[in-house]
C-alpha cells in the first residue's frame, strides 16, 4: 500500500539518492484532504427535515383527495343487494366515469408517496448503519447527542405515521375500484347502452390489479398499512439493531416488485 505522505514529502531533496525524481507537493485542496464536517446524526436530521418539507404539501394533497368519501361500506351483501351500495352509479357510463376519478386519485397519491417512502428508507438505512448506543461526537456533549438521537427517532416515527395514513387512503380507493368492478360485472352482455363485453371487462380487471398492487409504480404501498410492522418500527425507540435490520429488509422489498 503506498505511503499517503509520499506526495507531501516528495519535494525534499535527498543528496544520497540523486536519482530520485522530483515530485511537486500535493495541494491541500486535494479531495483526499477535504471533509465537509457533517456527522451521520446531522445528515439524518437533515434528511428528516427534507422529508417534512415534502410531507407538508403531501399531507394537504391527502386532505384534498378526500378518499374517505369513496369508502365502500356495502360488504358481502352488495353481491346480492346492489341497492345497499351507496357508490352505485346507476349506469355503465356512470361507473366508467367514477372509475376514472378513483384511478386519478390513486395515482396522484401513490407517486409522491413513493418518493417519500424512499426518503424514509434512506433515513432508516443510515440510522441503522451509523447510530447505536456507542455513537460519539467530538463536537457535541453526551446530552446533546441523546437529545438529537431522540429527535431522529421521533422523526422516523412521524414518517411512518404519514406513510401509513397515505397507505390507508390508497386502500380505501383500492376497495372503491373493486366496487366499480363488481358493479360493472352486472352489465356484461346485457345489450343496449349499458352493455360491456367480457373481453373489455377482463382487461379492466387486469389493469386495475396492475395499478392497485403497485406493479405499475414498482412500489408496494401496502407495506405501510397499520399492522405489526408499526411495532417493529417503534422498537427504534430503544434501538434494537437486529429488529431494525429486519424492518429495513422488509422495507427494501417494497421497492422490488416484479
Amino acid at each position: 500500500m503506498p505511503n499517503p505522505y509520499d506526495d507531501l514529502l516528495g519535494n525534499i531533496q535527498d543528496d544520497e539518492q540523486p536519482t530520485r525524481p522530483q515530485i511537486e507537493p500535493t495541494s491541500l485542496e486535494d479531495d483526499r484532504f477535504q471533509m465537509d464536517g457533517k456527522e451521520s446524526l446531522d445528515e439524518i436530521l437533515e434528511t428528516i427535515e427534507l422529508f417534512n418539507k415534502k410531507a407538508e404539501s403531501f399531507s394537504r394533497l391527502l386532505t384534498q383527495m378526500r378518499a374517505i368519501d369513496h369508502k365502500d361500506n356495502s360488504g358481502v351483501l352488495s353481491f346480492f343487494l346492489e341497492s345497499d351500495d351507496k357508490n352505485d352509479q346507476g349506469s355503465l357510463a356512470g361507473e366508467r366515469k367514477y372509475r376514472e376519478l378513483l384511478q386519478t386519485k390513486f395515482e396522484r397519491i401513490i407517486e409522491p408517496m413513493q418518493a417519500l417512502a424512499k426518503l424514509h428508507m434512506e433515513t432508516v438505512k443510515q440510522f441503522n448503519r451509523d447510530i447505536d448506543k456507542n455513537y460519539y461526537s467530538i463536537d457535541k456533549s453526551a446530552s446533546t447527542i441523546k437529545s438529537e438521537k431522540s429527535s431522529a427517532i421521533d422523526g422516523i416515527e412521524l414518517q411512518r405515521k404519514i406513510l401509513s395514513d397515505a397507505a390507508n387512503n390508497l386502500e380505501i380507493l383500492e376497495k372503491g375500484l373493486e366496487g366499480t368492478t363488481r358493479r360493472m360485472k352486472k352489465y356484461i352482455n346485457t345489450g343496449g347502452v349499458n352493455n360491456i363485453s367480457i373481453a373489455e371487462y377482463e382487461l379492466i380487471v387486469q389493469k386495475q390489479k396492475a395499478l392497485t398492487s403497485g406493479k405499475n409504480h414498482q412500489f408496494d404501498y401496502a407495506f405501510f398499512k397499520i399492522n405489526l410492522l408499526d411495532k417493529t418500527a417503534s422498537t427504534l425507540g430503544i434501538y434494537m439493531k437486529e429488529t431494525s435490520v429486519q424492518y429495513l429488509g422488509k422495507l427494501s422489498k417494497a421497492f422490488e416488485m416484479r
